[in-house]
C-alpha cells in the first residue's frame, strides 16, 4: 500500500534529485530553485540550504566516510560541501555544459560527472581532476558504475 509518511517542505519548485546520506540521519533535496536542502530525517526539519548555484541541482552524491556532499547543476558546476557546516568547500568550474549525473566510484576514492561535453574524473575528497572520458555527443541524465566480480580485470573509471 502506497502512504505517504513524511513530507518535507521548503524547495520554491520542483524537486530533481534526492540521496540519503550513508552515515548520517540526513537526506539532501536538489531543485530547481538552485538549491540542495539538508532535511534530519529524525526531526524532519530541514538543516541547511546549501545556496551557490545558480540554476537547478540536477544530481547529488554523498562520501560515506565523511560529512560532505557533492552537488551537480545545470549552471556547469560541480560544488563539494561540508554538510556540518552547510558551507562550500570547493566548486570545480572544468564542464563548459549541464551537469546532469554525479556518481561515486564504490571502492576507489574517486567520483565522475557527466555532461554533454565530457565525462570528468575527480578524487576526493576536494575535487582534483583526473582525466576526461569522450565520446558522447549528447546530454548524459544518468550514470553507474559496473563492477566485474573478476579477479584479473580491475574496473576503474
Amino acid at each position: 500500500m502506497n502512504k505517504v509518511i513524511r513530507n518535507y517542505h521548503g524547495h520554491l519548485s520542483g524537486v530533481y534529485c534526492m540521496k540519503i546520506h550513508e552515515g548520517l540521519s540526513v537526506l539532501i533535496s536538489g531543485g530547481r530553485d538552485s538549491t540542495a536542502r539538508v532535511w534530519d530525517v529524525r526531526v524532519r526539519k530541514q538543516v541547511h540550504a546549501l545556496v551557490g548555484h545558480s540554476h537547478t541541482v540536477g544530481s547529488i552524491i554523498t562520501q560515506e566516510c565523511e560529512p560532505h556532499v557533492i552537488t551537480g547543476s545545470y549552471d556547469s558546476f560541480i560544488k563539494l560541501w561540508d554538510i556540518g557546516s552547510g558551507r562550500c568547500i570547493n566548486t570545480l568550474t572544468n564542464h563548459k555544459k549541464s551537469v546532469r549525473a554525479i556518481v561515486e566510484h564504490p571502492s576507489e576514492y574517486t567520483f565522475a560527472s557527466a555532461a554533454s561535453d565530457n565525462i570528468k574524473v575527480w578524487r576526493c575528497p576536494n575535487g582534483s581532476f583526473l582525466r576526461n572520458i569522450s565520446g558522447h555527443r549528447s546530454i548524459i541524465d544518468a550514470m553507474a558504475v559496473f563492477l566485474r566480480l573478476c579477479r584479473s580485470i580491475k574496473t576503474t573509471f
